[in-house]
């Protein structure tokens, strides 16, 4: 990947054109948790002469994606599915082919490993490495830890974010890291207070009620029984005041049976994961902390940025920053009296109360994250593989619009406009015409069928006209996923065709980029599809992304499947073969349907179809691509037949039950369909018979369109149904 460029300054008579420093970020995940959040806030801030990208581990924590896009951040998950053994090689893999000035590491583990790939690379191509401490060492896993110590001495610069987390460090970082405190947006926190009476309204909170706030996920370090403990003592003392409590975590059923065993019912709101965290603090009268040890917490610094009086727990980077009666009330950790005496000052003592926060206001200039990105980007520059931001211009020299390099005339302009209904019978000519069509007289009642009487909406659809003359049509179909319980609103980029007499003249290009418009307004989060490799530089031209080869399995039936699938490597058939094993699905919805028996999310950043029984009715219930459903009463799945060159296929679209019952099912109905193998997506399961598929399943593209958070691969639960060609 060659550096970017920015524009060209002149110098004399000398061109010279600045090189962008190419900055690679190494995370353990993009959660939303305070490291990683000031990762957003430093992302925002860089100066253009650095361009930076993320890498990332932990597929699950992804919540903080769209926002590092939104601000210019490129994110990359190097974990291809769930608990990837194989993330380290990705990660060097990453690291050595990336092009990168600067490889910056946050995280212990995956900061060991970039390391590692780093020093790998020859001297005169290797990126400078940087490091930032965020927690002390000793809270590291021992293995981590080691890791950690041992691969730090390649660092060219280290930092810390406090003091204590500085004289934590061991080896040669210790000697080498300076402590650096991470800023925030403090501007755009301290706006946040406009929303005060809207979020009380959803909490269920009155104007005049006194609540402090809480921004801490539901982990030991944060110590919820002590807050819990101090909230039980304040409801005894009859305090008037509300604690809303965000957060998310492994204790969570933890925290929540103490809450209910306290009984202390709405006087503290567990809000759970909020994206909106610092909206709801910018509703709150104070901010606590209770935590066992600490960093400085970037939730801290945001309730100094909303001016809010501060009471904390005397521990890390807090002990460091602030002082007890001057700028927040400081208590010792797991002292729940403290604690809760603390909080009962601030409730009562209005005079203390303003104080305080008048402190807050004053401290927050401390806590802009502009001083911390002018540090970083020193070291950047100071380390960075190419050491001067300017190269020889004659390298860099943009082409000029000489003969060879002038734009090809495109004829005259063509108008694009909707598709409309009488529009219908010349689009399936065009589409027959340019695709190469098998004339089949059932393709137009599919085509309805796709794009009219779709679960999820009719689709929206252009044309190019020459006069009356529609010479390129553009379909998005409507599609729907849900993830976390939210619905996100999708389409599918399919059925495209230009007549062979106007190609070249950039059609699809317009009316692909004129579509993503008309559905952006209408809130349309992403679209998506899986182009071949013909169609796909097309798309990654217009903006696309791939998230990466779909996992398939495939299971073959006798000892002469594996040498049928082998002599059949071509596209499958449009339409299906007859099949006489299983049901119907619309008599299978009318007799039990998937009973509860749907896969469940393995946790909430899962992506999965919209699936409901009119889905299922729509999608699988047309006669005119023969679904059949096998039903053991433990497990169901959903399949079809069709010719791939000389082989028998039987594609699993659906699955319904536990994936080892639903693989033997699967593996049964292609026998008695007489298939020569069965295929499904997803990852192989050698115990019940699904085998790796050579070459994988299809590419996996996405582009933003209002939601820019792409979903890592390992995210997306979809199966040959949600992508199929038809």
């Amino acid at each position: 990947m060659a550096p970017s460029t920015r524009p060209a300054r002149r110098l004399g008579t000398a061109t010279v054109h600045a090189v962008a420093t190419r900055v690679l970020w190494v995370v353990k995940g993009l959660g939303p948790g305070g490291a990683e959040t000031l990762l957003e806030a430093a992302a925002r801030a860089h100066d253009s002469d650095f361009e930076i990208e993320c890498a990332f581990v932990l597929p699950w924590k992804d919540h903080l994606v769209g926002r590092l896009e939104e601000a210019g951040v490129r994110t990359r998950c190097v974990s291809k599915r769930r608990s990837d053994p194989q993330w380290p090689l990705n990660l060097a893999r990453l690291v050595r082919n990336g092009n990168y000035d600067v490889v910056h590491v946050h995280s212990p583990l995956p900061g060991s490993v970039a390391r590692l790939a780093v020093r790998s690379m020859p001297a005169e191509i290797r990126p400078g490495l940087v490091s930032t401490e965020h927690n002390r060492w000793e809270t590291h896993r021992s293995p981590t830890r080691t890791a950690n110590r041992l691969t730090s001495r390649l660092d060219d610069a280290a930092f810390a974010v406090t003091d204590e987390v500085r004289e934590s460090m061991k080896g040669p970082d210790a000697d080498l890291a300076v402590t650096l405190r991470h800023g925030i947006d403090v501007d755009a926190v301290a706006a946040e207070t406009v929303h005060r009476a809207e979020v009380r309204d959803e909490l269920g909170i009155g104007a005049d009620e006194f609540v402090v706030g809480t921004v801490a996920n539901f982990r030991p370090q944060k110590d919820y029984p002590n807050l819990l403990a101090a909230a039980r003592l304040l409801a005894e003392w009859e305090v008037p005041v509300r604690i809303v409590a965000v957060g998310q975590g492994p204790q969570e059923a933890e925290v929540r049976a103490i809450h209910e065993r306290y009984g202390l019912g709405d006087r503290v709101i567990l809000t759970g994961f909020r994206p909106d965290a610092t909206r709801v603090m910018g509703a709150c009268d104070a901010f606590m902390l209770a935590s066992q040890w600490e960093g400085l917490p970037v939730a801290v610094m945001e309730a100094v940025a909303l001016g809010l009086p501060l009471v904390a727990t005397e521990v890390g980077g807090l002990a460091e920053e602030f002082s007890d009666g001057v700028d927040a009330l400081l208590v010792p950790p797991r002292d729940s009296t403290a604690l809760a005496d603390a909080i009962g000052k601030l409730v009562t003592d209005s005079d203390l109360r303003e104080r305080l926060a008048l402190a807050s206001r004053r401290r927050s200039a401390d806590f802009s994250i502009d001083r911390t990105v002018a540090e970083l980007e020193a070291a950047y520059r100071r380390i960075a593989r190419h050491g001067a931001a300017d190269s020889d211009g004659d390298q860099h020299e943009p082409p000029t619009a000489t003969a060879s390099h002038a734009p090809r005339r495109r004829g005259p302009e063509l108008d694009i406009r909707t598709a409309t209904p009488d529009d219908r019978g010349e689009i399936i000519a065009l589409l027959q015409r340019s695709l190469g069509s098998d004339g089949d007289p059932r393709y137009p009642a599919l085509f309805a069928w796709k794009h009219d009487e779709n679960r999820f909406g009719p689709s929206p659809m252009w044309v190019a006209v020459d006069g009356e003359r529609i010479v390129a049509i553009r379909a998005l179909m409507r599609w729907e996923f849900v993830r976390g319980g939210t619905v996100l609103r999708a389409v599918r980029a399919v059925d495209t065709a230009t007549d062979p007499d106007y190609q070249g003249r950039g059609l699809f290009r317009a009316l692909t980029m004129h579509g993503l418009e008309a559905v952006r307004a209408e809130g349309v989060d992403f679209v998506f599809n899986t182009p071949n490799d013909q169609s796909r530089p097309g798309y990654l031209k217009m903006g696309w992304r791939e998230v990466g080869r779909l996992p398939a399995a495939v299971r073959f039936v006798g000892p002469g499947g594996a040498i049928a699938a082998l002599r059949s490597r071509v596209p499958a058939d449009r339409w299906s073969l007859p099949l006489g094993i299983g049901e119907s699905p619309l008599d299978w919805l009318d007799r039990r349907g998937p009973d509860g028996r749907s896969p469940e999310p393995v946790d909430v950043r899962e992506f999965r179809t919209n699936v409901d029984d009119r889905y299922l009715a729509w999608r699988f219930g047309t006669e005119l691509l023969g679904y059949r459903v096998v039903d053991d009463g433990d497990a169901a799945v959903i399949v079809r037949a069709r010719r791939r060159g000389s082989a028998t296929e039987l594609a699993v679209v659906s699955t319904f039950g536990p994936a080892r019952a639903t693989d033997r099912l699967a593996g049964r109905a292609a026998k008695e369909a007489g298939a020569d193998y069965a295929i499904r997506l997803g990852q192989p399961q050698m115990s019940s018979g699904f085998n790796f598929l050579p070459g994988g399943g299809p590419v996996l593209t996405w582009r933003a369109v209002t939601d820019r958070g792409m979903p890592p691969l390992s995210n997306w639960a979809v199966s040959l149904g949600d992508i199929e060609l038809f």
